[in-house]
């Protein structure tokens, strides 16, 4: 199909353009050793693709939960609960950007170290959504485990350590950024 591609349409390329089908490889070895690697960009998308599809899914999580629990809790605890929501998505709206700032970058072609920069940005946004994530858990479990029946609380426990894997394999993603 590549061939094909390729032969349908030579026109198109410009000089200093590579023509539809060149391998990545070629490409990156062609665009000069100042920008990100093809191995960096992938790495650049794959975080970015890992925090917006986390994103999404988190919220949807936690407002379910607090949908079908949060009529337990006092309105003071409900309010805190809904506040821990709003904070994390913060935090992830945060990671979201830092991630897609990386990934502009090496999208671009720009500098190994402007890229580098920007995903070590991203790892320390990464760090503070853990942190921010851990102080919360800390708060809202006391207040949530004496709610909750004891199979409640265990299909709780399971939701949250897959949320968690889920947000270990972003924290993966993130760090193995490099140009």
């Amino acid at each position: 199909m590549t061939g094909v591609l390729t032969g349908i349409h030579p026109a198109i390329a410009t000089p200093g353009m590579a023509s539809p089908g060149t391998p990545l490889q070629t490409i990156s070895a062609v665009s000069g050793n100042s920008g990100a690697s093809a191995a960096g960009v992938a790495s650049a998308d794959a975080a970015y693709l890992a925090v917006t599809r986390f994103r999404p899914a988190s919220r949807q999580r936690l407002t379910d939960f607090l949908s079908q629990y949060g009529d337990r809790l006092t309105p003071v605890q409900l309010q805190r609960a809904r506040a821990q929501v709003t904070k994390a998505d913060l935090t992830l709206a945060q990671l979201e950007a830092k991630t897609r700032a990386t990934r502009t970058l090496a999208r671009s072609g720009a500098s190994a170290s402007r890229i580098k920069q920007s995903a070590d940005a991203a790892s320390r946004a990464f760090d503070g959504s853990t942190a921010s994530t851990a102080e919360a858990m800390a708060e809202m479990q006391p207040m949530l485990s004496s709610k909750l029946s004891l199979f409640e609380g265990l299909r709780a426990k399971l939701e949250l350590d897959q949320s968690m894997r889920d947000f270990a394999a972003v924290g993966a993603a993130v760090k193995a950024v490099r140009p």
